[in-house]
């Protein structure tokens, strides 16, 4: 989630839909405070790209109707190490 929105950030994306399976993380990222929590520096570093877009909705969705990302994913495994960003135009 953090390297999908610090693009959205560098591209100057203003909007941005975020979707994910993790309830866990959803539920992280949507805390009020997250100092006790393992992973509150990644958490804070989210929460801080987030304010550099205009608008972000993060939602969760079933790993079954998620089958486009869950399929990049696994996509991910089989090509270079580094980003790869798919355009839709």
């Amino acid at each position: 989630m953090y390297l999908g929105i610090k693009l959205a950030v560098e591209m100057g994306i203003p909007n941005l839909e975020v979707e994910s399976d993790s309830h866990c993380v959803i539920t992280i990222v949507g805390m009020p405070s997250v100092e006790a929590h393992a992973n509150s520096s990644l958490a804070r570093s989210i929460k801080g790209l987030e304010t550099r877009l205009e608008k972000v909705k993060i939602s969760h969705v079933y790993r079954e109707s998620n089958f486009c990302a869950d399929s990049m994913a696994k996509l991910g495994h089989t090509i270079e190490e580094g980003v790869t960003v798919f355009r839709h135009l």
